[in-house]
């Protein structure tokens, strides 16, 4: 399972873009989260009429992950005659869309990824804001499993068992650089895995210039990659 980005950066860091990521599978467009500048993203050249089907796997409703998916599905239906469909673990997603004048009509939506699919999708719940319910996905394709915390305050100590024990291939991890309440702060990683283990762990959501110093620190850094 190749995970590629459509951006990396922190809601408040739009330079980087949203930290928004996107797998092939067949030929079906499998996204995790769609944020402000997503529909952009996916848009260019050669555009989404490639896929046969789109995915959005929604971790949370803040906008820089959310914020561009009423334009993803109104432009699959309406240019491209085709329902995208929206996979989040409870359906405050559709109060949402149709706030945005995007009725259920235009869409298909499921709590979780069906297993027609070829992955299993396990939302786990993390600790994100205390006013929104906010999800990681568990993703495997039955030959290895990565993590993707969405927006998390934490490094959950069964993620860090979990890769420890050869369980999880990779970690794709929200990584503040300061003391944060809402996204996980480098010391909270440093202090779980070990300097041998951390190349596993691709720091995301990046809210400054810091790729330098977590790689100084062992880990991986997302990289952009368009369609």
């Amino acid at each position: 399972m190749e995970l590629n980005f459509f951006g990396r950066g922190a809601g408040f860091n739009p330079g980087e873009g949203n930290t928004n990521a996107w797998m092939e599978l067949n030929k079906t467009l499998v996204m995790l989260d769609c944020g402000e500048s997503t529909f952009a993203a996916v848009s260019r050249h050669p555009g989404l009429a490639q896929w046969d089907h789109v995915v959005v796997l929604l971790t949370h409703l803040h906008a820089d992950h959310a914020g561009s998916l009423a334009s993803l599905c109104s432009y699959n239906y309406f240019v491209l005659q085709r329902k995208v469909l929206v996979v989040h673990p409870i359906d405050t997603v559709k109060e949402l869309l149709r706030l945005q004048g995007v009725g259920e009509e235009v869409y298909d939506y499921a709590p979780s990824l069906p297993e027609s699919y070829g992955i299993k999708a396990k939302s786990l719940p993390v600790r994100h804001v205390s006013d929104m319910s906010c999800f990681a996905y568990e993703l495997s394709d039955g030959k290895e499993t990565i993590y993707y915390s969405g927006d998390a305050a934490d490094f959950p100590d069964e993620v860090a068992q979990k890769l420890q024990n050869g369980d999880y291939q990779r970690v794709y991890h929200d990584i503040a650089s300061y003391d944060s309440a809402t996204h996980c702060p480098v010391a909270t990683v440093e202090n779980k895995v070990p300097f041998d283990l951390r190349k596993r762990v691709y720091a995301m959501h990046l809210d400054s210039d810091i790729e330098q110093a977590f790689l100084s620190k062992g880990f991986s850094v997302v990289q952009v990659k368009h369609i």
